[in-house]
This record gives C-alpha cells, structure tokens and sequence, in this order.
C-alpha cells in the first residue's frame, strides 16, 4: 500500500502546472557541513526558486552566503504566507 500512495503522491506532483525541472548543470557546493544537501542548492538556484523550505540547520549556512543568493525559510514563514 505504500508503495503506491508515494507513486500516487508523486503522479500527482509531476501533473502540476507549476512544476519547473530543473537539471542544474554546476555544482556550488555552498553547504559545508552536510555536502549532501548541495543538491537541493544547486536545483533552487537552476530553477531560480523564491525559497527552500527546509528545518534542516545545515542550510543556515546559506544566510551568509551574498552570491548565489539562496533564501530559506522554516515552516512557520512559509505557514504564515497563506495566512
């Protein structure tokens, strides 16, 4: 059963109209604590996102970071953006 609600999840995600693929084609390698999640970097800044949605302390990283400018937000921020 699980297997097919994340495949559902996924077709339905894929079948948005506002979904951008992004293949970024250089690596910043802007986090240094956990290199790992530099690919979520590399996609945001390839697909020129407004945001990352991310609680993961890692990504704090990036608020001291000018150039590529990455914003990130907690789940709260980004709650408070549809109330």
């Amino acid at each position: 059963m699980g297997n097919r609600v994340a495949e559902n999840i996924l077709a339905t995600i894929e079948s948005l109209d506002n979904l951008i693929l992004a293949s970024p084609s250089f690596r910043f390698n802007l986090i240094t604590k956990d290199y790992d999640d530099n690919k979520f970097v590399d996609c945001a800044i390839a697909a020129n996102a407004d945001f990352i949605l991310t609680e993961d302390n890692h990504f704090q990283e990036l608020k001291q970071i000018d150039f590529p400018k990455v914003n990130i937000i907690g789940i709260k921020d980004f709650q408070s953006l549809f109330s």
